[in-house]
């Protein structure tokens, strides 16, 4: 693969990931290395940068290397980033390539265009297993079902849309579920299969805007009730986003629409 070249300070892009016709996607910097850099500086232009995920990417041979930050921690696993620096490889530094791969926390990565504008990116499946409805000490008010999906998820089941929209979340009820990312869903929504809001407070994000990550649990689930593999979520957040998955036997192809929406230079 052709190097890319890079000149010091760090290139930076803010792309919004799973946006749609009225929907403003989720937010992530994407941050182009071109050398190792300390924990400390990355977890400090995170802060600086104050958006839900700030991506670190470097090529390493054939390969690129991808760490993500919140302001507050370094995380396993961040589906809208890793679209978002997808976005950024294709789109705005033109790296020819058909496939993408990542190696980061959550192992090997890959990522792809699709038809339409859509990127894709491959994440690890998660396998849900039923809980008692307890165990969110009524954090979500009424709930149907719950799942422990994956090491660091819980997956909420409420009964509508509208339920879904209404639910008023106590943070800190929140931060005490044994889940780095709790997931509230329900069947339908406008123009949609499923659709959800995700919180994670232990991460130091009250409310995450779209959550690519969110489909590892919900395609395992949305499969085993209706047998689809394919599925399309809606995020009822503030800003919004849309998001299509496919599910396969270890991963769930995640793909959305993407945009870039200002580019820079950071400057220490």
């Amino acid at each position: 693969m052709k190097s890319v070249n890079v000149s010091f300070g760090h290139q930076v892009w803010w792309v919004d990931a799973f946006i749609d016709e009225n929907e403003r996607g989720n937010p992530a910097v994407v941050v182009l290395l071109e050398r190792e850099v300390p924990d400390a500086e990355l977890a400090l232009i995170a802060y600086e940068m104050g958006v839900s995920e700030t991506a670190f990417v470097r090529q390493v041979g054939d390969a690129w290397s991808l760490r993500w930050f919140t302001p507050t921690v370094e995380v396993n696993l961040c589906g809208h980033a890793t679209l978002a620096t997808l976005h950024v490889l294709i789109h705005e530094l033109g790296v020819p390539a058909d496939e993408f791969v990542f190696t980061t926390r959550a192992g090997i990565l890959t990522g792809r265009r699709l038809k339409n504008g859509l990127l894709a990116v491959d994440l690890p499946r998660a396998f849900i297993e039923p809980l008692d409805v307890s165990i969110l000490n009524g954090a979500l008010g009424e709930v149907s079902e719950v799942f422990q999906a994956g090491a660091q998820s819980v997956l909420a089941i409420v009964a509508d849309y509208e339920t879904l929209c209404g639910l008023n979340v106590d943070s800190m009820a929140l931060f005490l579920v044994p889940g780095a990312i709790v997931i509230a869903a329900c069947l339908g929504g406008p123009e949609v299969d499923v659709s959800i809001r995700v919180f994670a407070p232990r991460l130091g994000l009250a409310e995450d805007p779209v959550t690519g990550s969110a489909m590892c649990a919900l395609a395992p689930w949305f499969s085993s009730i209706t047998g689809s593999p394919v599925l399309s979520v809606r995020q009822a957040s503030t800003r919004g986003g849309v998001m299509h998955a496919r599910l396969f036997e270890r991963n769930v192809e995640v793909a959305g629409l993407t945009r870039t929406f200002m580019a820079g230079e950071l400057r220490q």
